[in-house]
């Protein structure tokens, strides 16, 4: 537990409440909660007590809230959070050139994908939802780009970056320095909460590889609490702003490259209004699973069909 002050607690608990927080009164405190679960408990005396999961990131975050309402709150024992963002590269990428990424997740994934070069280490709820204290990572990325200007930089790296639930917040402190570096700030994502994607990004990207349940859960092997139709959802809401990348292979006997399937989905996409596909295939070596890549016929025809729909489409192989 982290404890503080405040002089003003009764502003504090209007202006978090008016900010989204979960505000209750229980006579002489109040019980405020953050869209992430993180719970700080305002006395009627000024006294902060912050609990929980990930206590340095709330309290991080209390406080940079309290400075845009006026209010001022101080925290005791406030050190660095175990969650430190990591800025990698600049990397050659064959979609966006040079690219300097931003690995917000640290190893945890919403699915554990057959064809997975990098090997999540924790593949984890979609409910399970961590904070990243933008600004020390600014400060590396500051750091970074001091030292190289990518074209873009992307929030990626070891695992699903969306899972951020301050992802708001981050964007917001670094999309400064990446409008100055020239860069482009792109998204890369499995779509888990790709509707909260901040209208700053420049450019989202997108996986959907399945158009079938049984399918889905065999290539992407998610967890048990997420679905196919909770990505299609999410998906619906960023249609016209995203592409999709598909991603096709074959494990053993099972493929999602086969004609019937791809038409499958083509229509589904199609349906909710997405209008610009990604097509590649494995191209490196999975880290934990078996997945194989297609030939460049399967490419070529899965191509066809999309152009048919009227997408727009860009092959990688």
């Amino acid at each position: 537990m982290l404890t503080g002050r405040t002089r003003d607690p009764e502003r504090l608990a209007a202006g978090l409440r008016r900010l989204g927080w979960r505000v209750r009164d229980e006579g002489g405190r109040v019980i405020a909660v953050s869209p992430a679960g993180q719970q700080v408990e305002i006395r009627d005396s000024g006294e902060l007590r912050i609990t929980g999961r990930g206590e340095d990131s709330a309290a991080r975050t209390l406080v940079k809230l309290a400075r845009k309402l006026g209010v001022e709150v101080e925290v005791e024992s406030l050190e660095s959070g175990p969650r430190r963002p990591l800025v990698y590269g600049p990397v050659p990428s064959r979609r966006l050139g040079r690219s300097l990424g931003i690995d917000l997740p640290r190893g945890v994934c919403t699915q554990d994908c057959e064809y997975c070069s990098v090997g999540v280490p924790r593949r984890a709820s979609p409910r399970e939802r961590f904070e990243v204290d933008p600004v020390p990572l600014a400060r590396e990325l500051r750091a970074a780009l001091s030292e190289c200007r990518p074209d873009a930089v992307t929030l990626a790296g070891v695992g699903e970056p969306t899972l951020c639930a301050n992802l708001g917040e981050v964007v917001e402190e670094i999309t400064p320095l990446v409008e100055r570096a020239g860069a482009e700030l792109v998204l890369l994502t499995n779509s888990t909460w790709v509707s909260e994607c901040p209208p700053e990004v420049d450019r989202i990207i997108a996986s959907l590889d399945c158009a079938r349940e049984g399918l889905y859960r065999r290539i992407n092997r998610p967890h048990p609490d997420l679905s196919l139709d909770h990505l299609v959802r999410q998906l619906e809401r960023v249609s016209e702003d995203v592409t999709v990348e598909v991603l096709l292979c074959r494990v053993g006997r099972v493929t999602n490259a086969e004609a019937g399937h791809v038409r499958e989905l083509a229509g589904l996409l199609s349906g909710i209004g997405v209008r610009e596909v990604q097509l590649n295939t494995v191209s490196r070596p999975p880290a934990r699973g078996r997945a194989e890549a297609v030939g460049a016929g399967e490419l070529a025809r899965a191509e066809r069909i999309f152009r048919d729909e009227g997408f727009r489409v860009e092959v990688y192989r």
